[in-house]
Formats: structure tokens, C-alpha cells, sequence
């Protein structure tokens, strides 16, 4: 017999202290490295707007419509903008630390809608640890901790489950509370749009054709006024030339749909993307033959009562499902690799979620396989902490190193993009400062004062096309946050960061040594020579941190910024 939610021998307080313990861990980490740091497109996306609300002298309502409802990039960020702008009058400035906070509480929210369907459909109430194990952990590190992306990329999902979550009863009441949630999706982020088609479809297989007439009406006008003068940036290839690629949208949709497999660098690329694809293939296959017996009743029964649970998990499985297909066509010209970053994570682990309660409602597995299925989340969500520390540890130093290289510099290093956009990006966040709409940070870890020690730092440095390129084989450091080496190329008015990857022992390794080889010996970091002032001298430093003590080493460089981007490297 299966064991359901109201028959199994596992207490609720155990269940919910158990869940806890992602949720714990995960939000411990956020606050660790969350910074106030803008990043890409929250200049013009969070900055911008609210600096120019600030600016409304008298208020117009008028005018701020128009502040939150111009585009960003290909897409209309309403709920972000509408934040921002609350953030800034309760606080009095923007912080995108509680932009990102805000936008993060709607994991506990989707948390929230799997344990209603677990608990409606009574399965074992393990799944709902084993959700909270798949949810909450790092391997999206670049969504969560990206000032915009939280209350665009993951919200959106949640108000589009939401959104299915009340379309289940004939009332007038749940279909306001639907239409709601579906607007509030469609408000953050171009994504929200894919309601229309999942609440039609839903709506149409219970008979409701007066409000499935009402969802057309009301979403489809929503979604006429969002894309109304909405132009897709000349950047971006045009839908015509991504169809003429079907294997790359086929690599995409494949790739995207098996995203929760990534094992990243523990597999060689070919394996790596083969292990996703397989995953992704066999996904679809799922989602397919369960979408057969889901509809079945719709066409044999003049009247449908489909529960609330079922409902609900379509409802994400049919959003799901398309969100990726667009996907794959929008970005099927710049090849798997653009699937296959940190950011979208989320959402394969999302799919991976709604999937598994599938499987687990169809087949009514014993307790036995849920327990199996617990055990493998949280090797996943431990395994997501493992292979992702380092890189967010990077990313973190990166967002500090960049803002000090704006500050002192006008430079952000490792946004190639900012050459090009730098005259804009310098008067909104000139403006937004002087606004007092946003605080530049107060200190940088890494700046002086130091300890000078007169030990010279073995370091290899060479010029890679237009990148300098600085390598070390033999240091070590530790775990600790702001920890490791930085280098500095410092001259008579300039003073550059680079913060360096230390490389990182194996899974192997560090299970064997019970978590004590995480971080190897040897580092990397690289620097666009376009940041480097012409017809000048740069001494190259390193930067040691360990266990909050700074200390300045000397190196044997000396680089020659030279006209061309050129640079001549030499030793003394």
C-alpha cells in the first residue's frame, strides 16, 4: 500500500525541521555575499527609473507609468521597477540587497504550492523535503544574487503557479484571484506572458467557456498592452533566423529541460552535455505521455472537476513547457553554452520538482522510493555547494573589485559591454548618486592598509589578445570569505583590482579528505588592457588576504601600457 501524507509514521515537526535546514543554509549564504552592487542591466533597469522618479517635481501619475513601463533590454519590468521605487521611499535609498531579498521569499512561496500538492495528492509528505533540497541551494547563484533577477526570473514563475493554483473551482472570487496573479506574471518579466496559453488550456479542459472567453479577454488585452511599441533590440537575431537553426532549438530545448543534471566540471563537456540531454529527452517523454491521461477525462465526460493539486502542477508543467521552447528558439543562434550558465538554473530545478511530484502521482511509488528520491536531493543540493562556492566566491569579489574600478577608475572589468554603453552607464550612476538614490560602498576588504612584506610573489603574467593574463601554481588559501590573492597594478593615478579563481580540488578529493581539500594550489585572473592608461608604467602587487590580515607583496613586473593596446611586459 502507498503511504500517503496522512498515513505515514513521519511527524510534521520532523519533516518541517528537516526542510528548514536548506532554507537555513540557503539564506545564511545570501547574506554572506550579498552586496549592494549594480550589475549589467541593473543600471538602466533599477537605477535609471528611480532616479528619474526622484525627479518628478510636482508627481505625475503620467510620468511615473511611463518610468516603470519602459522596456529593459527585450522585456517590461514592472514589478522590479515598482519595488525599487517602494524600496527607495521606505528606506530612503535603494538597496538591491532587499530587492533581492524580496524577490528570493518567493521560493518559500513555491515551497508553499508543492506541499499543497503533495498534501492534495496524497503522496508522501517526504517530497516536500526533498522539494525544499532541490529549491533552495546555489547552483543559481548568478539569479539570486543579481540585483534584477530575483523579482523578474523567479518571481515570475511563481506568480504564473500561483496563478494555476486558483483556477481550479468555477467561482468568480478564484478566477479574480487568478487573473490577479497572472498580471502580476506577465508585469515581471516577458515570460509572464505564457499564462495566456496555460490558463486558456486549463480553463478549456474543465468546460468553463464563459471565463475561459474572460482569460482571453482580460490576459490577452494585458498582453497586447505589454508588447504595444515593444522593439527587440537590433542585438538580438531575429525570430526568422533562429528558425533556420532547428538542431541548435533542438540542442537548446533539450539542454534547458535537463539542466537540473548539470554536473558541471566533474564531467568533460561532451559528457556533460549528453548527461543534460538525455535528462532533458527523457523529461519531455514524461511530460508528454502523463499530458495524454490528463486531457483523457476532458473529451470522455460532458462535465470535468479536475482537483485542485492537478490543476496547480499542469498548470507549471504547461508554463514550464513553453517558457522553454521559447527559449530554445530565442537563444538557439548562440548554442547550448547559453544555456548552460548559473542563471536559468532555477527554472530546471523547478521542472525537476513538478516533474518528480508527477511521477510520484502517477506511479503511487511505496515510501521506500521516496526516501531514495530525499536521499539523492540532498546529495544534489550539497554537491550544488561543493562545485558552486568557488565561482560565487569569484563572483563576489568581482562585484566588489568592479565597483571600486568604477569609483576610482570609470572601469568595470568584467563587463565588456560597459566600453561601449560607458558614457550612459557614468551618467546614471553619477546621477543616481548624487540623487542620493543609491550609496556607494563605504570601504572595499581588499584596500590598504596593508602589512608590506618584502618577499617577492611568484607570478607568471603574459597579454593575451587584449586580456592580461596573471597565473600562480603554488599558493593556497582559505575558505574564508573575502580570503585569497588579489592582484594590483598600480601607478601614478591608477590603482586596479583583479581578484584571481583559485583552482579547486576534485569531488573525490574533497569527500575523501571529509571536506578538508576544497580549495588547490594555484590561481588565474585576467584584465582588459582597454583599462590601462596609455603611455604609462604599471607595478604589479599582490594582494594576500588571510584570516582578515592584508598583506602587500612585490613582483618582478613591470608593464608598459603602450598605444594600440599594447602592452610590454618586463622584469627587474
Amino acid at each position: 500500500m502507498p503511504s500517503t501524507i496522512s498515513k505515514n509514521s513521519i511527524s510534521s515537526t520532523w519533516i518541517v525541521f528537516v526542510s528548514l535546514i536548506p532554507i537555513s543554509l540557503f539564506f545564511y549564504t545570501f547574506f554572506a555575499y550579498v552586496t549592494n552592487i549594480p550589475f549589467q542591466d541593473d543600471y538602466d533597469a533599477l537605477l535609471e527609473p528611480v532616479t528619474k522618479f526622484t525627479q518628478l517635481s510636482p508627481f505625475s501619475w503620467k510620468e511615473f507609468i511611463h518610468i516603470i513601463w519602459v522596456q529593459d533590454d527585450e522585456r517590461r519590468i514592472v514589478v522590479d521597477r515598482v519595488a525599487a521605487t517602494l524600496i527607495y521611499l521606505i528606506n530612503g535609498h535603494l538597496d538591491l540587497r532587499i530587492q533581492m531579498f524580496i524577490g528570493l521569499l518567493s521560493l518559500l512561496g513555491f515551497l508553499f504550492l508543492f506541499y499543497t500538492i503533495i498534501k492534495e495528492a496524497q503522496l508522501p509528505v517526504l517530497l516536500v523535503v526533498a522539494a525544499s533540497f532541490l529549491l533552495f541551494h546555489i547552483q543559481y547563484y548568478e539569479a539570486i544574487y543579481w540585483g534584477m533577477i530575483p523579482l523578474q526570473h523567479i518571481v515570475v514563475h511563481f506568480f504564473a503557479l500561483l496563478s494555476a493554483y486558483y483556477l481550479y473551482k468555477p467561482k468568480a472570487s478564484h478566477l479574480t484571484l487568478a487573473l490577479g496573479a497572472a498580471i502580476l506574471a506577465i508585469l515581471s518579466d516577458v515570460s509572464g506572458t505564457f499564462v495566456l496559453p496555460t490558463g486558456l488550456v486549463l480553463l478549456l479542459l474543465q468546460h468553463r467557456w464563459k471565463h475561459a472567453g474572460i482569460w482571453v479577454l482580460v490576459i490577452g488585452g494585458m498582453i497586447a498592452l505589454y508588447y504595444y511599441q515593444l522593439v527587440v533590440p537590433a542585438y538580438r537575431p531575429k525570430l526568422s533566423d533562429n528558425l533556420q537553426h532547428p538542431w541548435l532549438i533542438l540542442y537548446n530545448l533539450l539542454s534547458f529541460s535537463g539542466l537540473s543534471a548539470d554536473l558541471n566540471t566533474v564531467l568533460p563537456f561532451k559528457l556533460r552535455s549528453g548527461l543534460i540531454m538525455a535528462t532533458g529527452l527523457s523529461f519531455w517523454c514524461i511530460v508528454i505521455y502523463s499530458a495524454f491521461f490528463f486531457i483523457k477525462p476532458s473529451f470522455q465526460h460532458a462535465k470535468v472537476a479536475y482537483p485542485r493539486w492537478k490543476i496547480t502542477l499542469w498548470g507549471g508543467l504547461i508554463h514550464f513547457s513553453i517558457t522553454i521552447l521559447a527559449f530554445a528558439v530565442g537563444r538557439a543562434m548562440e548554442g547550448t553554452q547559453a544555456v548552460l550558465i548559473s542563471r536559468y538554473k532555477h527554472m530546471g530545478f523547478i521542472w525537476l520538482i513538478l516533474i518528480s511530484i508527477l511521477v510520484f502521482s502517477q506511479l503511487r511509488p511505496t515510501l521506500r522510493w521516496a526516501r531514495i528520491w530525499t536521499i539523492l536531493s540532498v546529495f544534489v543540493c550539497f554537491f550544488s555547494y561543493f562545485e558552486y562556492l568557488a565561482p560565487l566566491d569569484y563572483y563576489y569579489k568581482e562585484r566588489n573589485t568592479d565597483m571600486y574600478g568604477w569609483e576610482n577608475n570609470r572601469a568595470l572589468p568584467s563587463s565588456p559591454i560597459y566600453l561601449s554603453l560607458q558614457s550612459a552607464v557614468d551618467t546614471i550612476t553619477t546621477q543616481s548618486i548624487r540623487a542620493g538614490v543609491y550609496d556607494l560602498p563605504n570601504d572595499y576588504f581588499f584596500e590598504m592598509p596593508y602589512q608590506v612584506s618584502a618577499d617577492l610573489f611568484t607570478l607568471e603574467t603574459k597579454q593575451m589578445g587584449h586580456a592580461l593574463v596573471f597565473t600562480n601554481e603554488q599558493f593556497i588559501r582559505s575558505v574564508h570569505k573575502n580570503d585569497g590573492a588579489y592582484i594590483l597594478l598600480k601607478n601614478a593615478s591608477q590603482s586596479h583590482y583583479i581578484p584571481t579563481r583559485q583552482k579547486r580540488y576534485s569531488l573525490k578529493s574533497f569527500v575523501s579528505s571529509l571536506g578538508k581539500h576544497y580549495y588547490a594550489n594555484g590561481f588565474h585572473g585576467s584584465f582588459p588592457v582597454e583599462y590601462l592608461q596609455p603611455n604609462t608604467q604599471y607595478q604589479v602587487w599582490v594582494v594576500v588576504i588571510h584570516g582578515g590580515v592584508k598583506v602587500l607583496h612585490p613582483t618582478t613586473y613591470r608593464l608598459n601600457a603602450l598605444p594600440n593596446f599594447a602592452v610590454r611586459i618586463s622584469q627587474s
